[in-house]
């Protein structure tokens, strides 16, 4: 009996592993958001005042450049002249036109430009999380923004060539730019948490994200209205220095195997042989259907990704052009609605429905609310009717985080990070692509409807809708029970 006490006493482990908790990972996370929507803004704004002042139009505050914009849009066929060297003859094509695509084309070369830097990236360091950790990928993306905000800094105090904008948002794609950060968040908390509360957590996370949104927007868009760009972009560096310490000294790594080494010592540990596992994780022979179930489900995140992208990379700078003619204000009001709106509908939502299933009429019915919201903004002229659109898609980013837990449910544990590869690829290096290709759909469409970029994201929604449709199919079948065929004793 004593030896059989003993045999059992060695056979457990000496030191029991422990995780953090989940929600260790969300304040470098929500530090990294803040961040990079301070950019989003304060970057469209700037670069539209930059051509506002090329093609002279008196825009020396955002309320005089509204006023203009809606004067051209009441009288779209009046003939504008302009000396400019961009554009030396007179044209038919309303100045605020003439911004709006100039605007459209260095977009499209800065998102191109960073594209390859943040594949590399993604590939390289995406292939080896398991290995070298989550706290270093969650840091090097502050890296790049310090790098980031100290380039665009220099380039509104001195006046710099545009082309240093290209520059700075390379460098930020080299370091993973904020999908990285956010891709290795969300496998933080895959490690610290069950199958059981992985959903909510997934939900709180992603709700998270979204409303550190509200207050650089409402902040951000008042005091952009006498466009004082210096000052913002100096306290987006300062809150990347911050964000970057604060996740040196407080956060703490959840991979147990990377716990003993520092950040700088984690990112040494990259090596090029584990990126001929990205693509074999999804091919593994897997019990019930699982292959085929993580394959359905990566098809469908990755859908939502190019819908997302598309949308944030034209949404600001739709809104600043002819009907509406917003200014940084208005744009934040709108898009803080639509943030506060979803958050509302998270609290009873993750209490209730999210403990209880994950079924995919949920995320169904957010790509369904999410295509109704592109419909409502392509077609639309009023401005009530654009404020129930981005309300109904709110509903998207309330339901779609449980595509995010079905996938982390199908793999492994050591798989988290290695599965979520792809998206991180879509969501940093496709994010540039794909932004780059909304913007010249943009732009080339100014000619005739500039909402018809809209119409392209809700098509776009149909592939991940068919897909859930399917695997609804798939999931079904797999939980009618099996029945075996009867042989006859005559036989």
């Amino acid at each position: 009996m004593n030896k059989k006490d003993n045999n059992d006493n060695e056979s457990e482990p000496l030191i029991k592993v422990t995780y953090p908790r989940w929600w260790r990972g969300l304040p470098s996370l929500l530090i990294m958001m803040i961040i990079s929507n301070i950019d989003v803004l304060i970057l469209n704004d700037f670069i539209e005042y930059h051509y506002a002042k090329v093609y002279q139009v008196n825009s020396t505050s955002s309320e005089v450049r509204r006023e203009i914009c809606l004067n051209e849009s009441s009288s779209s066929s009046s003939l504008f002249s302009t000396t400019t060297s961009k554009s030396p003859i007179a044209t038919t094509t309303s100045l605020s036109n003439l911004v709006q695509a100039a605007t459209a084309r260095l977009n499209v070369y800065i998102y191109l430009s960073a594209t390859v830097p943040a594949i590399i990236t993604s590939i390289l360091l995406g292939a080896n999380c398991d290995r070298i950790g989550r706290k270093s990928l969650i840091a090097l993306p502050f890296v790049g923004k310090i790098t980031r905000y100290t380039i665009l800094s220099s380039v509104i105090y001195f006046n710099l060539s545009e082309w240093l904008i290209i520059l700075a948002v390379m460098c930020d794609g080299l370091c993973g730019a904020a999908s990285l950060c956010i891709l290795s968040a969300f496998a933080y908390v895959a490690d610290c948490t069950t199958p059981k509360n992985r959903t909510p957590a997934t939900i709180i996370a992603n709700i998270s994200i979204a409303s550190s949104r509200i207050l650089p927007l409402i902040t951000l868009g008042f005091y952009l209205k006498s466009h004082h760009f210096i000052v913002a972009m100096l306290i987006a560096l300062g809150l990347s220095i911050f964000g970057f310490i604060f996740t040196l000294i407080f956060q703490p790594e959840s991979n147990v195997k990377a716990r003993k080494f520092n950040i700088l010592q984690q990112l040494a540990q990259v090596r090029l042989a584990p990126v001929k596992n990205i693509l074999k994780v999804y091919f593994v022979k897997r019990l019930e259907s699982k292959q085929r179930r993580l394959l359905i489900n990566i098809g469908t995140h990755l859908g939502f990704i190019v819908m997302l992208c598309g949308h944030v990379a034209v949404f600001f700078l739709y809104l600043y052009g002819s009907p509406f003619c917003f200014d940084s204000f208005r744009v934040g009001i709108l898009t803080v609605v639509q943030i506060s709106t979803a958050v509302l509908l998270t609290i009873p939502f993750t209490l209730t429905i999210a403990k209880r299933t994950d079924s995919l009429f949920i995320p169904m019915i957010g790509c369904l609310c999410y295509m109704t919201q592109f419909l409502i903004l392509g077609a639309t002229k009023y401005l009530w009717m654009l404020y129930l659109g981005v309300c109904i898609g709110s509903i998207f980013f309330v339901t779609t985080p449980i595509i995010r837990s079905r996938i982390s449910k199908l793999v492994e544990p050591n798989e988290y990070a290695v599965v979520f590869i792809l998206a991180s690829i879509f969501e940093s290096a496709g994010y540039y692509a794909i932004s780059a290709f909304a913007n010249e759909i943009y732009r080339l469409s100014l000619s005739f409807d500039s909402g018809f970029v809209f119409f392209i994201l809700a098509f776009v929604g149909i592939l991940p809708l068919v897909f859930m449709i399917y695997l609804f199919i798939v999931e079904r079948r797999l939980k009618r029970p099996s029945i075996k065929p009867t042989t006859s004793i005559n036989e």
